[in-house]
């Protein structure tokens, strides 16, 4: 990576380790998935295809980000803040991160929602070019939306760079390596002016809510299509190969919603929102990051084990 991130050199050398396994194996899988879905979609999922290609892509441009900013979230206090401690270290990147971060989110409801429309109206199939337009506009602008909460809801200001003045000037120990010179560069969150619930700062307090409500409402919009998705292959006697390709296509979906949600979007959020309630959790510094990076390569492998198809390549 770009410089140390940790104080300890021991979790430091671990930390860059994994990173770039993580990455290295994060594009290979894609790259495959990509691969066997060219060679072997055409005929049994269709159009579905594109959208399982996009993911895969999506989740590179994801690995990518991650491995050349290297965000590392710290709480403190009332206090949630992050910098980027690989080659591109700016605020800019943070940003940059999270909006790939929050382009998983419009992927994930679109996959499901469009899973629920070919299965109850098959016909809309023939409308998918409109489809896909309308996603990629969708998914563009959550991915700004989620830029924009990091590059100007969590922007440095005075107050909160005096109330992590220790932080960043060595005073208070702790497990991320700072410097005065590199305090401008932190995305910065602090809720409360004074104690907590006392002295609130809105506008940082705005933003968590929004990446609070966005998350939410995207689990909101997954389940109820899981459940009517479900309804209708318990309630159907299609031909055996139809409602095989169903139900194992809902089950991938269903993985790639559920288990990154405990892998990387609970853990992340849990940095973000925990400080608001005044709670820090020691070493989240150390667990997140990995924990994040798993998530582009935690998708194509729940994709090619899923499918019998895919599996049969090997």
């Amino acid at each position: 990576m770009g410089n140390q991130g940790y104080v300890d050199p021991l979790i430091n050398e671990i930390a860059q380790n994994v990173q770039l396994i993580l990455f290295i194996l994060a594009y290979a899988f894609n790259i495959l998935l990509i691969f066997i879905i060219l060679r072997c979609s055409a005929h049994c999922i269709g159009k579905y295809r594109v959208l399982l290609t996009f993911f895969a892509l999506s989740d590179l441009y994801y690995n990518t980000l991650h491995f050349l900013v290297y965000p590392i979230p710290e709480m403190y206090g009332n206090a949630f803040f992050m910098r980027g401690h690989g080659y591109y270290q700016e605020r800019l990147g943070v940003a940059l991160y999270l909006g790939a971060y929050g382009h998983a989110f419009p992927i994930l409801i679109f996959h499901f929602l469009y899973r629920l429309l070919v299965i109850y109206f098959h016909h809309i199939i023939s409308y998918f070019p409109s489809l896909l337009l309308a996603f990629l506009k969708f998914s563009l602008r959550l991915s700004i939306f989620h830029f924009s909460i990091f590059y100007w809801f969590f922007q440095p200001d005075s107050e909160s760079l005096l109330i992590l003045a220790p932080l960043f000037d060595g005073s208070t120990p702790v497990d991320v390596v700072h410097s005065n010179d590199t305090a401008h560069k932190h995305a910065q969150a602090l809720y409360w002016a004074s104690a907590t619930f006392e002295g609130p700062r809105w506008w940082s307090l705005t933003g968590a809510g929004l990446m609070c409500l966005a998350m939410v409402s995207a689990y909101v919009a997954i389940v109820s299509c899981c459940f009517l998705v479900n309804k209708y292959l318990k309630s159907q006697t299609k031909r055996a190969f139809s409602m095989r390709l169903h139900k194992q296509l809902f089950r991938s979906l269903i993985y790639q919603a559920f288990v990154p949600l405990f892998t990387a979007y609970y853990p992340a959020m849990t940095s973000v929102m925990l400080p608001v309630f005044g709670i820090t959790i020691p070493y989240i510094s150390v667990a997140v990051p990995p924990a994040c990076a798993t998530h582009p390569l935690v998708d194509p492998l729940l994709l090619i084990f899923t499918i019998t198809e895919y599996r049969l390549v090997f």
